[in-house]
């Protein structure tokens, strides 16, 4: 019996000792690999810094929380670091050297840099991008685009009423939303309200629905990707109905669509075109309109001096005297005008997206080896660059979160610091002028049409300046287009920390 016993007390202790011996050589490898994981790779002095950490963490973090990833691993003291996301090497980049290396070198490629955030980047043989967009609206006059553009945001301003409250990043993003739908597409989209609405909406869908998951595990048959599908259906559908309606139209327009059109361009690509304007065009520059209308309310220093200088350009280049509304007058000045005669809106513009939009720029390596202060960048490498390394760097901007347009005044020493919101180097932004003069429009017939001030949700006047997510300015929209044609966009959304309203008074017809 005894016998019995002890076999099974030897059995039951081993048997007991197995997930203790399970549980050490865990706790082994854990702590071996960690080791591994943790200890830098830059055994090597042409090896840049590489993170530790498990990799999925700092991929996670990437994605989801970028802005504070990126600050918080400079902050330790390197100007370069890698990591990985999945099988890619990421190489970030900050200082006076690697900002002036990413945006000159040319063996850094713009295009294959996003293919990191947006897998395929679409080629639609040029008709893509600010650069038509430019060459479709310069010639302003013969097209009749100010006009109608001023009658847009006109018409629907006048559907506010006479006083009332609103978000701004609602209101006045419509107003741009449409400005943007109206250049890229046809007057009859571009004037039915209820469609516009929709296509704002399948936009967002599309934004709510890009996650760092979905980006990440793109096969994964979850709601999300269930949703971005059916909201790309949507938008594809809504644009594409009224491609053909322009197609069969008796009479050519003058019309973006009709441009399309008569040169050539199929279906998949004129809706291809005018959801990257919409996403690329009316998401940043929308943002930009808001934020700048959120300073103005916060700082009437720089609100009257806004004013003044509209109320000059008004007596300088139009007939004060007519009996024509302000709206139809305005749109009658000469683009140049706009684009030359506005310094304060200039710089109050310029310090809007220095201190509110700050993204994140991506280029790849597609050539050789590159070495950068003693340290190798390897081919195919992804390189990245935060506009906020130089924007919010107290050495070229002296108290950098305080909103100050006087910075970027002719005589002051801040006027030649780098500013990177507009691009710069070998990619300038192609839709600069265009982005510019819808802001000023929305400037001009706002704070010529009302007065208001900043408010809380309950029209309490607002005791915090709102500030603005710096994580959320990183957005990826995936769409996937009909035909397998997939492409994505990258917009700066920047929405504020806490909910802002205005609360606004009409003081002129």
């Amino acid at each position: 019996m005894s016998n019995v016993t002890n076999h099974h007390s030897v059995a039951g202790s081993s048997l007991l000792a197995l997930p203790v011996l399970l549980a050490a050589a865990s706790g082994f490898l854990v702590i071996f690999y960690t080791h591994r994981i943790y200890k830098s790779s830059s055994v090597d002095d042409t090896e840049i810094y590489a993170l530790g950490g498990l990799p999925l963490t700092n991929t996670w973090a990437f994605f989801n929380k970028r802005y504070d990833f990126l600050r918080s691993n400079f902050e330790r003291g390197h100007e370069m670091f890698s990591f990985k996301v999945m099988q890619h090497k990421i190489v970030a980049m900050s200082g006076e050297n690697g900002r002036q290396f990413f945006f000159h070198d040319k063996n850094l490629n713009f295009r294959e840099g996003y293919r990191l955030l947006m897998g395929s980047v679409s080629d639609l043989n040029g008709i893509l991008g600010g650069t038509f967009l430019l060459e479709s609206v310069s010639q302003y006059g013969q097209y009749q685009v100010i006009p109608t553009l001023f009658s847009d945001v006109h018409k629907r301003m006048e559907t506010w009423g006479s006083e009332g409250q609103l978000n701004p990043f609602n209101n006045i993003q419509t107003l741009v939303f449409q400005m943007t739908v109206r250049m890229a597409s046809c007057s009859e989209l571009s004037t039915n309200y209820s469609d516009l609405d929709r296509m704002s909406e399948l936009y967002w869908e599309l934004e709510r629905n890009s996650t760092p998951a979905s980006l990440l595990l793109p096969w994964f048959p979850g709601k999300a990707r269930r949703n971005k599908k059916e909201a790309t259906r949507g938008l594809y559908n809504l644009i594409d109905h009224y491609v053909q309606l322009r197609r069969s139209a008796e009479v050519p327009s003058s019309d973006t669509f009709d441009f399309l059109i008569a040169d050539g361009a199929e279906d998949k690509d004129i809706v291809a075109f005018v959801q990257e304007m919409i996403f690329a065009g009316a998401i940043n520059t929308g943002m930009l309109s808001c934020w700048t209308m959120i300073y103005l309310g916060a700082y009437p220093e720089w609100k009257a001096q806004a004013i003044a200088e509209i109320q000059k350009f008004i007596n300088t280049h139009t007939n004060t005297t007519s009996s024509e509304p302000l709206h139809q007058r305005l749109s009658a000045v000469p683009i140049s005008a706009w684009e030359d005669e506005m310094p304060v809106l200039e710089r109050i513009i310029r310090e809007t997206m220095r201190i509110a939009l700050n993204e994140t720029f991506l280029r790849r390596n597609v050539v050789d080896d590159i070495e950068l202060s003693g340290k190798n960048i390897p081919r195919g490498a992804f390189i990245l660059y935060s506009s906020a390394d130089a924007h919010l760097n107290p050495e070229y901007y002296p108290d950098p979160l305080k909103f100050d347009p006087g910075r970027f005044d002719s005589e002051s020493c801040q006027g030649s610091a780098p500013f990177l919101a507009w691009g710069t180097g070998r990619h300038p932004c192609s839709g600069m002028k265009v982005a510019k003069f819808e802001v000023k429009m929305i400037l001009v017939l706002m704070l010529t049409r009302y007065d208001y001030s900043l408010v809380d949700a309950s029209g309490a006047p607002a005791t915090t300046l709102p500030e603005p997510d710096r994580n959320n300015i990183h957005q990826v929209g995936w769409v996937v287009f009909f035909r397998q044609c997939s492409s994505n966009y990258w917009t700066m959304q920047a929405r504020p920390t806490s909910e802002c309203f205005i609360r606004y008074q009409q003081i002129m017809e």
